[in-house]
C-alpha cells in the first residue's frame, strides 16, 4: 500500500513566501470579516444583536420584524430588506410592510440602523490593530520595487486599514476624491498604466484599496440640487434620508446607489481576469456567491493567476477547513486552499505532514496546525519579509529548509 501523500509546510510557506517577493507580476489581496475579527471588530452576526440592543425602543419591534422575515442574524441582509420595503413604501405615508408604516418610518429606522452600525464598529476599534500596522509596514517595503502597484479588495467596512496606510503615511487611493464631503471618480478606478488612461492614473506608488461592500463613512445623500449622491466622509452624522452605503442589494436598485459596488466589482473582475498574477485571500469564508462568481470565472479564463486562500480554523473546537471550499481546488490547479488541518495545492487534497515541521511562525507544531489563516499570524509571517535581511534570513531558513528535506530523504 503506498504510503498516505502530505504536504510539507515548510515547502508550501517557503514557496508563498518566494511568490509574494516576485516584483514583476501583480500582487493583489481580499480580505474579508476575519482580518477584522481578528482584533475584535464584531463579525455580521453578532453585530446584529448589538444593533438590536443598541436601538431605542420604538425601532426594536419593526427592527426584530425584519430580522425574523429574512430568517438570517446577518445585518447585511437585514438592512436588504428593509431598503427594499423603502423601495415598495416609496412616498406613501399610510402604507405599512412588516411594522414600517409609511416612508418617513423606513428612512428613520434605517438611520438609527446606520448609526448603530457606526458607533459599535468605532467603538470597537481600538489602538490595538498591530496586524493592520504590519501588513502596513509590510505593503511600505514592497510597493516601491513593484512593477504594478498593490490593489487591496476588501468585504469589511470598517477603516482599519485606511487608518493604518494613512499612521505610516503611505499614500492609497479608494476611489473618492475631495475633503468635505468626497466623491467617486469611477474613471480613476478604471484607468490602467497607459498612454489612453494617463490623464487618469493615480500615482504609481499609491497603494489601492477597493471597498466591494462599502465603509461606515460612505453615505447616500441628497445634495442642493435634490440629486442622489454617494458621498465619503468620515465626520459625517447620518440625517433622516441618508443612508449609510453597505453591503450591496441583491434587488434592482437605482444607479445611484449601484454605482461603486458595480465599479469595484468590476476592477476586481478586471485584475483578475488578464496577466500573471498573486491573489492572496485572507478571513474570508466563501459565503458570497456574487465574489466566488467573480474568482472561479477568473481562474478559469485566466490561467497565469494563481490564487492562495488561507483559511482560519480552530481543530480542537472541531472548526476545520469546510470540505466544500476545500474541493474548489480540485477544478482549479492554480487555486491553493491553505487550512488549518489540510489543504488543496495543485488540485490535491491532503493533510499536513504534522511530524515534518518544528514550531515556525506558519505552524504549530503542539496543536499540529498550519495557521497562516489567522491573520495575525499572517502578519507576523509577512514581516519576515521586511528588507534585504529579511531576505537574507529567509534564505538561510530556505536553505536549511532544504537540507531538512534531504536528510529525510536519506533516512
Amino acid at each position: 500500500m503506498a504510503d498516505e501523500y502530505l504536504h510539507s509546510p515548510s515547502r508550501v510557506a517557503n514557496q508563498l513566501r518566494d511568490q509574494l517577493s516576485s516584483e514583476k507580476r501583480k500582487l493583489g489581496f481580499f480580505y474579508g470579516a476575519g482580518t477584522s475579527i481578528a482584533v475584535g471588530i464584531p463579525g455580521v452576526l453578532s453585530l446584529t444583536s448589538k444593533v438590536f440592543d443598541k436601538l431605542e425602543k420604538q425601532y426594536k419591534e419593526p427592527f426584530d420584524a425584519l430580522r425574523k422575515k429574512c430568517g438570517s442574524e446577518n445585518i447585511e441582509h437585514v438592512l436588504n430588506m428593509l431598503r427594499t420595503i423603502r423601495e415598495l413604501i416609496g412616498d406613501s405615508d399610510d402604507e405599512e410592510i412588516y411594522k414600517i408604516k409609511g416612508r418617513e418610518a423606513g428612512q428613520k429606522l434605517d438611520v438609527e440602523i446606520c448609526k448603530a452600525i457606526s458607533k459599535i464598529v468605532m467603538d470597537s476599534t481600538t489602538d490595538e490593530f498591530d496586524p493592520h500596522m504590519t501588513f502596513c509596514n509590510w505593503l511600505f517595503q514592497n510597493q516601491a520595487t513593484r512593477h504594478t502597484p498593490i490593489e487591496i479588495f476588501t468585504s469589511n467596512y470598517d477603516l482599519l486599514i485606511e487608518r493604518a496606510l494613512e499612521l505610516k503615511k503611505l499614500p492609497y487611493f479608494d476611489g473618492f476624491v475631495g475633503t468635505i464631503d468626497s466623491f467617486l471618480i469611477p474613471e480613476s478606478v478604471e484607468a490602467e498604466n497607459d498612454k489612453l488612461s494617463a490623464g487618469l492614473y493615480v500615482p504609481f506608488s499609491w497603494i489601492r484599496i477597493w471597498k466591494i461592500h462599502g465603509s461606515i463613512n460612505w453615505f447616500l445623500t441628497i445634495d442642493k440640487e435634490g440629486k442622489k449622491r454617494i458621498i465619503r466622509s468620515s465626520h459625517k452624522a447620518p440625517n433622516v434620508g441618508d443612508e449609510l452605503m453597505i453591503y450591496p442589494s441583491k434587488q434592482k436598485y437605482d444607479e445611484s446607489r449601484r454605482l461603486p459596488f458595480i465599479v469595484f466589482q468590476d476592477r476586481m473582475r478586471k485584475f483578475l481576469a488578464n496577466g500573471e498574477g498573486l491573489f492572496v485571500i485572507a478571513g474570508y469564508s466563501f459565503s458570497d456567491d456574487h465574489i466566488n462568481e467573480i474568482i472561479f470565472e477568473s481562474l478559469r479564463s485566466n490561467n497565469r493567476l494563481a490564487i492562495t486562500a488561507l483559511v482560519y480554523g480552530e481543530p480542537e473546537k472541531n472548526r476545520t477547513i469546510n470540505e466544500k471550499v476545500l474541493r474548489y481546488g480540485l477544478s482549479n490547479p492554480n487555486f491553493s486552499i491553505l487550512g488549518p488541518d489540510k489543504a488543496c495545492i495543485g488540485g490535491v487534497i491532503a493533510k499536513w505532514d504534522v511530524d515534518e515541521s518544528e514550531d515556525e511562525i506558519f505552524w504549530d507544531k503542539e496543536k499540529k496546525i498550519f495557521n497562516l489563516g489567522d491573520f495575525v499570524t499572517f502578519s507576523k509571517y509577512l514581516k519576515m519579509n521586511f528588507g534585504v535581511l529579511a531576505q537574507i534570513q529567509n534564505k538561510g531558513i530556505a536553505k536549511i529548509s532544504d537540507q531538512e528535506t534531504e536528510t529525510e530523504t536519506k533516512k
